[in-house]
């Protein structure tokens, strides 16, 4: 399986086989990919701004910033690294770590190229897919 199908499967079940807009119930061949930021609006390819959309909804929302953008972008993020989709790329922590410490975000400094999730004692820095960067801060 390549990595693109892998990373569609996986949004398929993160979002519970439903459009993250519509709710209605999705087969796996119905699926489009949304850029929850869009992509002309600086949103990266990270697995955090990627949701599940109906076809009908990804042409409606087309390059809209939802509301919620910054609470959906920080649940995806959660769920990607307790998934292990997300990981620490120096390698110097510990899954559980890395998990304990990620409970407390809950703001988005930064979206982009260069992605910062910031919680009550961490900074995170997320480019590809990878935390390349952790600030404690105090």
């Amino acid at each position: 399986m390549d990595y693109k199908k892998t990373v569609k499967k996986y949004i398929y079940e993160r979002d519970g086989r439903k459009c993250r807009f519509c709710d209605k119930d999705l087969l796996f061949r119905q699926i489009s990919l949304d850029h929850y930021v869009p992509k002309s609006k600086n949103g990266p390819d990270d697995i955090f701004n990627i949701v599940l959309s109906c076809k009908k909804c990804n042409k409606y929302k087309m390059d809209k910033i939802l509301p919620d953008y910054d609470e959906t972008i920080i649940e995806n993020f959660k769920q990607a690294v307790i998934d292990k989709k997300i990981l620490e790329s120096s390698e110097h922590l510990k899954y559980q770590e890395l998990s304990e410490m990620i409970k407390s975000v809950d703001r988005v400094e930064s979206i982009g190229e260069i992605t910062i999730f910031q919680g009550k004692n961490h900074r995170f820095y997320v480019k590809d897919n990878n935390i390349f960067k952790i600030i404690h801060l105090g």
